[in-house]
């Protein structure tokens, strides 16, 4: 057994036990330990701190994401009562993603300083706010006044947004680190169901009590739930580390830029559809009650099956391969969606190839995004980033900045310019190409990974060393590396381990 004094100089070999014969097996031992093969994640047999923390953040994100989509069927016409025009309707609306975009990297880096549980928090109490604000607008003056707090009040509740999502990425790779995608893709879930039932809790209260009443009831919904979550979840060992590095440092990964594109290129298709798919519905009369079931599909199917995307990419591994291919039948989705110009003489526009194409591209969706965290994360090992909080935090902020710029150019560029330019079927033959870019990417990167992760140095097989005072124990003949880590097989670290014991 270790003595008091040996356990402060070397924390990190305080709960083992070994005798020197069995020094040179460690890295092997370390090894199996490491490369074992995954387990499939259960809630049951989650500690009490992981399965607080995962129904806290779970039922936040559920209200947090109803909130934001409530007002979609009632604020058009009420702005237009109030002599906003349609554009600038879309500009409200997409200023929300415009501001995720800038700020999410911002709240990234700095999560650690200001504090995850905080940052969560406090990001969904101003979106409860700003939602009871947004719910008072209607006594605003006509014109400019109204069209101004229309912004300011959409842009401060996108900033809480982007505040507790990127916080709850972070939680959730500290908390979960073997099952980063299965848990993600949970949190994506209830998200998608949020925003499948937002439009139509906000239609009801909309009718039962005017334009304040759905904002009022989700605004002070949110605020609660806040509030609960402030006793109920868990505080996090987000400790700072002044050396993690930055988002610039993530981006020196080639697979940072490659995911980066295949998240994009997800969110576009996801807010493609919001303007253009309606009047492609047109030719078949249908009524207004089918027209939103057929919007719920792509997004229902993607809700549904993100939990199952994440648990194979834990599982199996092999993330790269499922971006790869999610984006390449995504591509396929929308090629017979259109259907394309390109193929139009052979493929004729009928309702249900229409009905399967939104049925693939939820599900293809959830297999290009879901295992994107953890592509991330890859990424950053590959810079030499540590698995801290610092980490976590910068790559959650990246990963939803990529997202948001994708909902915002979705429907302005790609389903508002380019449908009015060219049409619906070039419009989405646009999209088919932009996936198939991505997935022609990451099959490159696949390639080329192995060239260029022999060129970067390896965390694998290193331990950090802790105490300043590691040095007295340490011979000359110690292998350390430019971040401070010891080599495992080294004599050195055999020799600190047997002088520890």
């Amino acid at each position: 057994m270790l003595n008091q004094e040996q356990t402060e100089k070397t924390p990190i070999l305080s709960t083992i036990q070994l005798s020197s014969d069995n020094v040179n097996n460690m890295e092997e031992n370390t090894g199996t330990k490491i490369e074992k093969e995954k387990e499939f994640f259960s809630f049951s047999k989650s500690t009490r701190y992981q399965k607080f923390t995962l129904v806290s953040m779970a039922f936040m994100e559920f209200c947090a994401s109803t909130c934001f989509s409530l007002l979609a069927p009632f604020f058009p016409t009420e702005a237009n009562k109030k002599g906003a025009s349609d554009t600038l309707v879309g500009m409200i609306f997409g200023a929300f993603e415009l501001v995720i975009f800038i700020s999410a990297p911002i709240f990234g880096n700095y999560l650690t300083r200001i504090g995850s549980k905080f940052m969560f928090i406090a990001g969904v109490m101003v979106c409860g706010t700003c939602a009871i604000l947004f719910g008072t607008l209607d006594r605003s003056p006509d014109g400019t006044p109204f069209i101004v707090m229309c912004f300011l009040s959409r842009s401060v509740e996108a900033l809480g947004a982007s505040a507790y999502i990127t916080a709850s990425f972070a939680i959730v790779a500290h908390a979960f680190p073997d099952h980063v995608s299965t848990v993600f893709g949970t949190l994506e879930t209830f998200a998608g169901l949020g925003f499948m039932i937002g439009p139509p809790i906000g239609g009801a209260l909309y009718e039962a009590g005017g334009y304040g009443l759905p904002f009022f009831v989700m605004g002070g919904t949110l605020i609660t739930v806040a509030c609960i979550g402030m006793k109920v979840m868990p505080s996090q060992d987000d400790k700072h580390n002044p050396f993690s590095g930055s988002v610039f440092t993530l981006m020196k990964s080639p697979l940072t830029w490659v995911t980066g594109i295949s998240v994009v290129s997800g969110s576009v298709a996801l807010g493609f559809l919001d303007p253009t798919l309606a009047d492609h519905l047109s030719s078949f009369k249908l009524t207004t009650i089918l027209i939103g079931l057929m919007f719920l599909i792509a997004p229902g199917v993607y809700a549904l099956t993100a939990s199952l995307w994440g648990r194979i990419g834990d599982r199996y591994g092999g993330v790269k391969i499922m971006m790869m291919v999610g984006n390449l039948l995504t591509a396929v989705a929308f090629v017979f969606m259109g259907p394309s110009p390109i193929i139009g003489s052979f493929i004729p526009k009928e309702l249900w190839i229409i009905v399967m194409c939104l049925l693939c591209m939820g599900l293809f969706l959830g297999c290009a995004l879901i295992p994107a965290f953890s592509a991330f994360l890859e990424g950053a090992k590959h810079v030499g980033m540590e698995d801290n909080f610092d980490t976590f935090g910068i790559v959650s902020g990246f990963f939803n900045s990529c997202f948001s710029l994708g909902a915002f150019l979705g429907p302005t560029v790609l389903g508002g310019v380019l449908k009015d330019k060219l049409g619906f079927g070039w419009a989405a033959t646009g999209c088919a190409v932009f996936f198939l870019f991505s997935s022609s990417l990451i099959a490159i990167y696949c390639v080329c990974s192995k060239k260029y992760e022999g060129s970067v140095p390896s965390r694998r097989g290193y331990e950090r060393i802790e105490n300043e005072d590691s040095d007295d124990k340490i011979n000359s003949q110690r292998s350390v590396c430019s971040e401070g880590f010891v080599k495992k097989n080294s004599t050195s670290y055999q020799r600190q381990v047997i002088n520890s014991i």
